[in-house]
């Protein structure tokens, strides 16, 4: 009886073996008939220009006519948008400082540089003073980096401010999201 039970088992495997040829011609028919439909219709773009979220209220449109370069660089209708106030402080308030190494680091389509400032200053209100200076001087930059020295204790470390006048000049320093404040600078006194 068991010999029995495994031809049938055979006889039952046979059958469904010889159908299968069938099914898979039917099934390939199908799918070519569907594809074919499918090409007809317009195509998928993979690349589409995203669209443009509002300026956040930080950003303030540029108050010269002519867009800068390193803000458009990477074409579209993006405005030219600055960060911060450009006025100089009253001289009487800024403490006395020389700029000592002035070294161009432009990257990614942002025009930035990085300066060594020698000052006798020392608490973070004065150098936050001498970053609104420097944000003034060097308003036509995306970015400046700033370190803070004293050359009478042999280039002590005093501090540091970053400076970012453009969306540009944000995303340089690093900030992905947006700058940090809207004022334009960064600045930390070393304690």
């Amino acid at each position: 009886m068991v010999h029995q039970d495994y031809n049938l088992y055979f006889t039952h495997k046979e059958k469904l073996l010889s159908r299968s040829p069938t099914r898979i011609v039917a099934v390939l028919i199908v799918t070519t008939i569907l594809c074919a439909g499918c090409g007809e219709k317009e195509g998928v773009s993979a690349v589409r220009t995203p669209e443009l979220r509002a300026v956040p209220a930080i950003a303030k449109p540029a108050r010269t006519p002519e867009p800068s370069e390193s803000a458009n660089s990477g074409g579209g209708d993006i405005p030219d948008l600055r960060i911060g106030n450009f006025d100089r402080p009253d001289e009487d308030t800024v403490p006395e400082y020389e700029i000592l190494e002035r070294e161009p680091a432009d990257r990614d389509g942002a025009h930035a540089v990085r300066l060594l400032v020698d000052s006798r200053a020392r608490t973070q209100a004065d150098y936050e003073v001498i970053a609104r200076d420097l944000k003034a001087r060097y308003a036509d930059y995306d970015a400046v980096s700033v370190e803070f020295t004293d050359t009478r204790d042999v280039l002590d470390y005093r501090g540091a401010a970053l400076i970012f006048n453009t969306p540009a000049g944000v995303y340089y320093m690093g900030y992905i999201y947006g700058p940090p404040k809207t004022k334009g600078y960064y600045v930390r006194a070393a304690e």
